[in-house]
């Protein structure tokens, strides 16, 4: 079962994930996102 979420973010927040897809050479702002996302959730478990 896949679940779709939708969201809406600022244009500079887009601008600064594109900037960090390209830097870490990811395919989609999604691989991105959630990259991003699991990387703050195992560094807010280690505090």
């Amino acid at each position: 079962m896949s679940q779709v979420l939708n969201m809406r973010y600022p244009k500079e927040l887009l601008k600064r994930i594109d900037d960090f897809k390209a830097k870490k050479g990811f395919t989609t702002r999604t691989q991105t996102i959630i990259y991003l996302i699991q990387y703050a959730l195992e560094k807010s478990e280690e505090k």
